[in-house]
């Protein structure tokens, strides 16, 4: 007969108030996505806080959630503003500079995940792209808009396709 293991007591009373802690920013930042999309007035605001955390002097006081929401959200725009205010600043050396320009190019262009336009316009990506949304649309149901482009892109790489979330939401 084999020998039974016991498994040892866990004292959750410690370990839920640290889980708390960690999963409360990525709990508000969904939410705060999600509202997002679905009130024009919040994603307005998203442009202000991504712009106005990527200066060093301003702090909104805001929930790290929310930052994280607004930032995923507006990336393209934040980076932009970074590349801006790298350019006014003077006393930044040229080298470190030309770093931080490398960086933000590299970041845009994971961000915009250029696709091959061979690739956009073949039947197999365009079909494959059509029976993401359908399904998507008959599954989500009212969440459609929210969690939609993100349904769509993983049954695009389920099917072998890369494709990125500026791209879903500005063609579908």
């Amino acid at each position: 007969m084999a020998k039974k293991i016991e498994a040892p007591e866990i004292n959750w009373d410690l370990i839920t108030p640290e889980l708390i802690k960690i999963f409360t920013p990525f709990i508000q930042a969904v939410a705060w996505l999600g509202l997002s999309k679905v009130d024009p007035k919040v994603n307005a605001m998203n442009n202000l806080i991504a712009i106005a955390e990527v200066v060093p002097a301003v702090d909104l006081n805001l929930p790290r959630g929310i930052v994280l929401a607004a930032m995923y959200d507006k990336t393209t725009d934040a980076l932009k503003m970074m590349a801006d205010l790298l350019d006014v600043l003077e006393d930044i050396p040229e080298n470190l500079k030309q770093l931080i320009k490398d960086m933000i190019d590299e970041s845009k262009e994971a961000v915009t995940g250029i696709l091959d336009p061979v690739t956009e316009a073949s039947y197999d990506f365009q079909t494959a792209l059509g029976d993401c949304r359908e399904n998507a649309k008959k599954n989500l149901g009212f969440t459609y808009p929210v969690a939609g482009p993100f349904w769509i892109i993983s049954c695009m790489q389920q099917k072998g396709f890369k494709i990125t979330i500026d791209y879903v939401k500005d063609k579908l």
